[in-house]
Formats: structure tokens, sequence, C-alpha cells
């Protein structure tokens, strides 16, 4: 890539890394003043210190005057003591995107940096964004070819292959944690139940499923509901998989069946208080494993 679009693409990944060069020095800067609290205040319960990564849900760019704008910052708003959360989520971020060479190697620098103390826990909200988008339509069956019954929908063995890489980017994960941070658990969650409304985000980005849905002959939301639905379905039984395995070391957190129709603010992401109805649900299982920390 050469050109006005190399030079945009290496703008944009510089101010990222500019971004999250601040994010570890306000992190850094925290993680010393809750140690010279604790050494005055003997016996208090230490607040939960925490990586997360992935995507938008994590790192939401859009403002909400009224509430927290992600799940991560909606977990360090509220709790008692509140958690200390280096952010390396970026939104627009996909699972296989993430966990590639270079957003590996930032996500082992910090796990090695003494100076961002002893993690207790990785948060990671990820897979979404590789499903979803223009290659959504991959994973569709025409409506005509399976009589346009909704719950023939979804092209299965399509899906299968999309969410094998996707489990592969975790397990990698879990294998880069094993290796630098072996005593911290993994918490990840598998969205809720998306709305293929055709609603973008501020006309930003988006829609990320009617146009694919539209294209196969399935207009109607009832049957995209349906079919979006589905594949969220298998996607949580994947994780569930991981999960299941106690090498793994990793809880899934049950955010599906959460949100309200009310509670989105567009085909993808929760409103700041849907943001707040998954935050608490993270606050609950970090409770569950560190407990009178949170």
């Amino acid at each position: 890539m050469t050109g006005p679009a190399s030079n945009l693409y290496e703008n944009w990944q510089e101010q990222i890394q500019q971004d999250l060069n601040a994010r570890v020095r306000a992190h850094q800067h925290e993680v010393r003043q809750a140690k010279a609290l604790q050494a005055r205040q003997a016996g208090a319960p230490a607040p939960l210190n925490l990586i997360g990564d992935g995507d938008s849900w994590f790192d939401y760019p859009l403002p909400d005057p009224l509430h927290a704008t992600d799940v991560l910052q909606a977990l360090k708003d509220t709790g008692n003591p509140t958690p200390m959360i280096l952010k390396l989520a970026h939104y627009s971020d996909a699972t296989t995107t993430l966990l590639g060479v270079n957003k590996r190697n930032r996500l082992i620098a910090q796990l090695q940096d003494k100076a961002n103390g002893h993690i207790d826990a990785l948060l990671f909200s990820g897979g979404g964004n590789d499903v979803v988008g223009d290659q959504f339509r991959f994973w569709l069956h025409d409506a005509s070819a399976v009589g346009n019954d909704p719950a023939r929908g979804v092209d299965n063995r399509r899906l299968a292959h999309i969410f094998g890489v996707v489990e592969s980017a975790y397990l990698d994960l879990i294998r880069t944690r094993d290796r630098f941070a072996p005593h911290a658990p993994i918490f990840v969650h598998a969205y809720d139940f998306a709305i293929p409304n055709g609603i973008s985000a501020c006309h930003l980005a988006g829609p990320w499923l009617r146009p694919s849905l539209v294209d196969r002959g399935w207009p109607d939301l009832a049957p995209g509901t349906l079919i979006v639905r589905t594949i969220l379905i298998q996607f949580r039984a994947m994780l569930q998989r991981l999960a299941s395995d106690p090498a793994n070391d990793m809880v899934l957190v049950e955010t599906q069946g959460t949100l309200a129709s009310d509670d989105w603010a567009n085909e993808l992401h929760p409103t700041g208080a849907g943001f707040g109805k998954i935050a608490a649900r993270f606050r609950a299982a970090l409770a569950a494993r560190f407990a009178n920390r949170i």
C-alpha cells in the first residue's frame, strides 16, 4: 500500500499507539498510587488490577453524556474498591487481527512490564468483528435456497470455518497468558442478541448486519433477528467449550439475554446504560473469583 492511503493508515496507527502509550502511563501512575495507599492502610482490600483487550465493546469511541461509553469504563466507574484497568482494547479490532504478531507483542510487553503491577486477570472481548460487516453474507444461505425458512438461514459449514479461526485466536491468547501471566484467569463474553435493524453508529460506521441479510433475501426484521441469534448462540457454544476445560482457566461471562431492545444504540453496540448492564455481569463474575476485591 502506497500513496495517500498508506499515509492515512500510518498516521492512524501512530495515533493509536500514542493513545495506548498515554493509557499505559496513566495506569502505571494509578498502580503507584494504589501501592502507596496500601502501605498506609494495611489490611484494606487491594483493588483488582486488570488488562482489558479486544474490540469496541471494550473501547467504544462515541460519547454518552449520561453513562460510561463501554464495558471497561462502566466497570471502572463502579465497584468497591474500584478496579484498575489497563485498556489495550481498540474499536474495530478483529480477534484475528488483535492476536496477530504486532498486537500480541503489545499485550506481552504490558504483561512483562513490572510497572503495571501484578495483573490479576485479563478481560477479553473479541470475535464479533470477524463475522459481521461485508463478510457477514458469507455465513448466510439465500432465502430462496432454503424455502424462506430462517431456521435454515445460516450456512453452518462456512460459519464453522470462521469460528474455527476465531477459536484458534482464543487458544493463542490462552497460550500467551500461560507463558507470561499463568496466574491470571481470562474473562470473555459472547455479546448479546443484536438486532439487525440497519442502524449505524452515527453514520460513521455500519450497518454491519442488515445489508447482508437483504442481499441474501432476508429483508424482514423477524427472520433476520432469528438468524443473528442463531449465529451468536453458536459463538457462545464455542466459547463455552473453551471455558469448560479447567486447563484453559477461562471464565465465560454470561451476557446473552441481558439487554432489552432499548438498550441498543445501533446494530452492534449497546447504549451507555446497556454497557453498564454488561459491565454488571463482568463485575459479578469477577467478584465470584476475587472475593471482597470488587
